[in-house]
């Protein structure tokens, strides 16, 4: 039989299915685009009954909040107020009344209510007698007669309480009408399809709003088998066709025990016009199917030429490929989809010897040196998901290295490798190097910092000074001039510190002349006009090329004993200036030693979602272990520098001491939990005492801490007694004890029981330093008692206030308001754009949504712009031109209305934002803070109520030893 006779049989054997499937297909797309209408009609039925309901559940919640926040009980004037306020805030579908006990209205948000009779309507009587939320059904408003649904509710007299009547008296009723054009104003701006008709009745089955628009339509019946097929369902939604002014329409209708009980919904759609387009394109579809079925009648005999021309050139191209795969440098291998080796050349043969005869293997098998453990998972997920991988792998038998490339196709996988084996050799050697260079580097700087003598580097020919060891400072009383080369007479006696300069000084002879000095005696004069003999030495460092690169000096003090006892005794006297001024420069740097930290710790914490391998994941915990520590260091360091300075200045003032020892508990309690320690507070009586709260409260949490932290089990507990007219607070543990040898010695700086390694995870030892600090700056003794496995007791004595205090306001409750499932917005505030970029990276990693300024000018101004103000606020406390952070927080309330919750972050060592933080009841926040901390008080803050927290208790059961 002819090709051409071949090839016409087997197009009509193919057609004859493709015209039955076509026809079917049509038949499918009908019923398809019916059931689609039908879908979609349901579903916008589904939004504008949901939309309903929302918008009557906002109508209830405004009718709620307007009772529950007293405005009714502001009399005339202030309601009026409200009201007008309230109708710039709410839409113009939706208005609010106040009316008295006989009904009239006296206050509301649309003018034309004022003075309108509400008593004889049948749900503001019920409203009046229940003191519940009553709902209405829908009836025509004067002056418009527009379409109304009313929500009421009773509000109390001044001296009353909303409820029933044997609650107390009741002032009236707030009625909430909810217009219905809601849904013009909602809905009316979306274009609807060619059609499409969408209707709201009330009980009786009129219309009570339309779109499209249709005035003539409104308080007119809905078609009766209409009406008769909504009122005969029950809890669920119909569709059913009607004729309609001449058009057949598909109609779903949600009946009238959905949605607020009080309306039924109807969508109505034009059949005919909903099915045009699929009637066009089933047309446009069989006359396409006809013109297809000619072309490849007349294309099917130039494709079977062409299919014999494009399988010898498919040929020749498999041919060309494998001679160039065998020419690469790279081992290859081909893979397909089952695994199947279907390529291998000359080089991968030559790395992998068991793959010379891999072609028609399995490649897990024949590849075993490359598809082991996580190499075969990895090229695996490749496989499934065609997306190129990279990576090195070691051989489990042969030991080397292979650096493997994959690059996943339709067919399989094609693997590219090479032997790394040489290359990580040579890049473990450099990191071996580098970590001895760094070690010796480590040890000169070690040696030169502690030698005896003073030392100095000056690099040639600028003469400047490049290294100054501490012994050099200190024999100079100074630093010295910033390069050598100036200063020096020809008497050579040096003046002003400046003895490195023209003349025979030993070190620009070095210098400029290659000279090596050995001990020459210089007359010196340090810049406090002390005069001395130094011994100086300088050997000049050649280079490669002969030439003088350095030039080192050393200094020795080597005048007369009377003279040295001298200068030793001012030595002294300039050391004691010297602690005291880094004692005063650590407290006034602390915000700009605390900013750098703080950015290390937020962006270590981002770090987490972005290193996902196990070792990556060990060094970024071991990182951050790091920083707790350093944390920790720096600040008991800068406490201890702040004391000596007398930078402390307390502000004593009557305050609750339970409020005080509640929140340092609320801060531990996940410590002791972690260590399962009970932990209990226990007091007499709630006392109020005189004394600075912020110092009293770091004396106790440094108490607190140093229990826990020598307690392994057993408890902690603090203990409030009243003793005339002083409370002794007693922080007791079961932990190591304290030997009687050591009770004196424990409030020393740098000194730790059980701490020989001198372990910086565990502290500096500056803890019970600071308490002592702090007990004589307050006239708070402090007293200890200790037994040697058995625990220890720390006690403060303080003094009793006079007056007992009053107990702090409640925090205001977050607003009502706030968006129910949208995120929460945190405001921050910071002059450093490093740790605002940080913060909120950080605050959109748990979620928040995050707005950044670095002023208060500029975080009114977002604020204003965006129209939604902040959940939480974190601020800095000093920010440019002199502003501080509680402003911001003042204006940002002011602008609420309410007090959002806010916290200070600062880096200030002073009292002064203490001070100012507490007298707007902000919890203050010293940087650097850690991820976790700063999360916590955050936590703290949104979550405070407006009771008084309870005392945090542990578990009981434990007896503590003294």
């Amino acid at each position: 039989m002819p090709h051409y006779l071949r090839l016409f049989l087997l197009i009509v054997a193919a057609v004859v299915p493709l015209a039955v499937l076509q026809f079917m297909t049509q038949h499918s797309l009908w019923q398809d685009r019916e059931n689609e209408v039908r879908n979609d009609t349901l579903r916008l039925l589904d939004l504008l009954d949901a939309e309903q309901q929302r918008i009557a559940a906002e109508a209830r919640q405004v009718l709620a909040t307007i009772v529950e926040s007293g405005v009714p009980q502001a009399g005339p004037p202030g309601c009026q107020q409200t009201m007008d306020r309230l109708r710039a805030r709410y839409p113009a579908y939706l208005s609010v009344e106040v009316a008295d006990r006989q009904g009239r209205v006296w206050c509301a948000t649309d003018p034309v209510s004022l003075g309108v009779d509400l008593g004889g309507i049948r749900t503001f009587q019920n409203a009046l007698a229940t003191g519940a939320l009553t709902m209405g059904e829908y009836g025509l408003r004067d002056p418009n007669q527009r379409p109304i649904l009313p929500f009421r509710l009773a509000y109390p007299s001044p001296d009353g309480m909303p409820g029933g009547p044997l609650d107390g008296p009741l002032g009236g009723v707030v009625t909430v009408l909810l217009d219905a054009r809601w849904l013009e104003e909602n809905l009316g701006h979306r274009p609807l399809p060619p059609g499409m008709e969408m209707v709201i009745a009330d009980r009786q089955g009129h219309a009570v709003a339309r779109l499209p628009e249709a005035p003539e339509a409104i308080g007119q019946p809905l078609p009766t088998p209409m009406l008769q097929a909504m009122r005969t369902a029950r809890g669920t939604r119909s569709v059913a066709v009607f004729e309609t002014g001449g058009v057949e329409r598909m109609v779903v209708s949600a009946p009238l025990d959905t949605g607020t009980g009080e309306s039924m919904i109807a969508i109505g759609i034009d059949r005919d016009a909903a099915m045009r387009p699929v009637r066009d394109a089933m047309a446009f579809s069989l006359a396409l199917f006809g013109g297809v079925l000619l072309l490849t009648c007349l294309g099917a005999a130039w494709g079977m030429r062409q299919f014999l021309r494009v399988r010898e050139r498919m040929l020749e191209t498999v041919v060309e490929k494998a001679s160039v795969l065998e020419s690469t440098t790279d081992a290859v291998a081909e893979l397909d989809r089952s695994w199947r080796v279907v390529f291998v050349n000359e080089r991968a043969r030559a790395l992998l010897p068991d793959s010379g005869d891999a072609v028609g293997r399995n490649g897990r098998q024949a590849f075993a040196e490359l598809m082991a453990g996580e190499s075969g998972r990895t090229l695996q997920q490749a496989m499934e998901h065609r997306e190129a991988v990279e990576f090195e792998t070691r051989g489990p038998r042969s030991g080397v290295w292979f650096a493997v490339r994959a690059f996943p196709s339709r067919k399989g996988l094609a693997l590219y490798f090479r032997d790394a084996t040489e290359r990580r050799r040579l890049e473990d050697e450099r990191t071996l190097l580098t970590r001895q260079l760094e070690a010796e580097r480590s040890l000169l700087t070690a040696i030169l910092d502690h030698l005896p003598s003073g030392l100095l580097v000056a690099e040639a020919p600028s003469g400047r000074i490049v290294r100054v060891n501490d012994t050099a400072l200190r024999l100079l009383g100074g630093p010295p001039p910033s390069a050598a080369g100036c200063g020096c007479d020809g008497t050579r006696t040096c003046n002003g510190g400046a003895c490195f300069g023209e003349g025979r000084c030993p070190l620009t002879r070095a210098l400029r002349t290659g000279e090596t000095v050995e001990q020459e005696d210089m007359p010196y004069t340090r810049p406090d006009g002390t005069a001395m003999t130094l011994s100086v030495s300088a050997t000049p460092v050649r280079g490669a090329d002969g030439r003088t690169a350095l030039a080192i000096c050393t200094l020795r003090d080597v005048g007369e004993r009377k003279a040295m006892e001298q200068a030793l005794q001012r030595a002294k006297e300039e050391a004691d200036e010297a602690n005291r001024a880094k004692s005063k420069f650590l407290a006034a740097a602390s915000h700009d030693l605390r900013q750098p930290m703080q950015s290390m710790f937020l962006f270590t914490g981002i770090l987490h979602r972005f290193i996902r391998d196990e070792q990556g994941q060990r060094s970024l915990e071991m990182l951050e272990r790091g920083l707790d520590t350093l944390k920790g260091l720096l600040d008991s360091l800068l406490d201890v520098s702040r004391l000596d300075a007398g930078a402390v200045d307390p502000r004593v003032e009557p305050f609750p001491l339970n409020s005080l020892l509640d929140e340092i508990a609320a801060s531990y309690a996940p410590i002791l939990e972690s260590k399962k320690l009970a932990f209990r507070i226990v007091q007499d009586r709630a006392v109020t005492v005189l004394s600075d709260r912020v110092l009293l409260g770091r004396m106790v949490r440094n108490l607190l801490e140093n229990a826990v932290k020598y307690t392994e089990r057993g408890a902690v507990q603090i203990t409030v007694r009243v003793q005339g007219d002083h409370v002794r607070i007693e922080v007791g543990d079961t932990g190591i004890g304290i030997p009687p040898d050591q009770l004196t010695r424990i409030f020393a700086e740098f000194h730790q029981l059980n701490n020989p390694e001198r372990d910086r995870a565990r502290g500096l030892g500056l803890g019970l330093a600071i308490v002592q600090r702090l007990s004589a700056i307050l006239d708070h003794p402090v007293e200890v008692k200790s037994q040697p496995e058995r625990g220890s007791v720390f006690a403060i004595t303080v003094p009793l206030a006079a007056v007992e205090t009053a107990p702090a306001p409640p925090p205001v409750a977050a607003s009502a308001f706030t968006g129910g499932g949208e995120a929460l917005r945190a405001l921050l505030v910071d002059d450093d754009a490093i740790v605002l970029l940080g913060l909120r990276d950080m605050f959109r990693e748990w979620g928040y949504e995050v707005r950044i300024a670095g002023s208060t000018d500029e975080a009114v101004a977002k604020i204003e712009a965006d129209g939604r103000l902040p959940d939480v606020m974190l601020v800095d406390y000093r920010l440019r031109e002199g502003r501080v952070g509680t402003e911001a927080v003042v204006r940002v309330r002011a602008m609420a209305g309410r007090d959002v919750p806010a916290v200070i972050l600062t880096g200030e060592a002073g009292p002064e934002c203490e001070m100012d933080a507490a007298a707007h009841g902000l919890e203050v926040v010293r940087k650097p803070v850690t991820p976790r901390q700063l999360r916590r008080v955050l936590d703290r803050a949104m979550a405070k109520q407006a009771a008084s927290a309870k005392p945090v208790t542990g578990a009981t059961g434990e007896r503590l030893p003294l």
